[in-house]
């Protein structure tokens, strides 16, 4: 059982570099995409991950613009662990799995997010701190890291929206973030504190410049934009040209 296990998972492993050849994408640039971390791609490439986490394979396809037969069969590759149960999608305003090391260059970065956003705990307008780099430089990695340091050190909660993939139109959209963030208004933790990770901006067809200006309106305590390119009429608070690691 245990070779046929590891047979399965290194035929998925093949199967998921193949694709990303395809693709024409490095391993920075999939990981980026699909929303894990660089280690966790480079795992699955290497058949090191045993039973692939169905989320994460869900997100790879759609990174990858499976289609048809392609998605089923890539999905249905992974061996799963007999008797584990099926695991449910990530709630919708979840962020999403990063790593929790840091890059020694990146800590200041994280500390002008917290910066920025601390200075408009008071009230007020939101801090706006936008992120923008090429394709795998890892802008949603390090706004996500930087969520988690306000959410563990002032008690904020965190809205997370991939503006990317999403397809509701501007009104739509303010509408569901607003119902979302009312409903977090009465958490005795955060105090009706939230912030708003906007991911992936300028890869949202071209809308995000009408989609992003009607959130900023809604109470959030920040908001926090990742994009390869400035978005045309905002005005950052703090805004951070992430560059490669080296």
């Amino acid at each position: 059982m245990r070779s046929a296990l590891l047979s399965d998972s290194l035929g998925f492993a093949q199967l998921l570099r193949t694709h990303r050849d395809k693709a024409r994408l490095t391993q920075e640039e999939l990981a980026e995409r699909a929303r894990l971390s660089v280690r966790t791609l480079r795992d699955l490439e290497r058949g090191r991950t045993r039973y692939p986490h169905r989320t994460s394979v869900r997100r790879l396809a759609a990174a990858l613009e499976l289609t048809g037969d392609d998605r089923l069969t890539f999905e249905a590759a992974p061996p799963r662990s007999l008797g584990a149960p099926a695991v449910a999608p990530p709630p919708e305003w979840a962020l999403p799995s990063v790593s929790g090391t840091v890059a020694l260059s990146r800590l200041p970065l994280l500390r002008e997010i917290e910066d920025t956003v601390s200075v408009a705990s008071g009230g007020g307008e939101p801090a706006l701190v936008t992120v923008t780099g090429a394709a795998g430089v890892g802008k949603t990695t390090l706004a996500t890291q930087g969520a988690l340091v306000l959410r563990q050190r002032m008690g904020l909660d965190v809205l997370f929206l991939d503006l990317g993939r999403d397809r509701r139109d501007p009104r739509e959209l303010r509408d569901a973030v607003r119902a979302a963030r009312i409903g977090r208004m009465t958490s005795p933790v955060s105090g009706g504190r939230c912030l708003l990770l906007l991911d992936d901006a300028s890869g949202a067809d071209g809308t995000a410049e009408g989609r992003v200006p009607p959130l900023l309106a809604l109470g959030f305590t920040g908001v926090v934009v990742t994009g390869r390119e400035p978005l045309a009429g905002l005005v950052p608070s703090r805004h951070i040209a992430l560059a490669r690691l080296r």
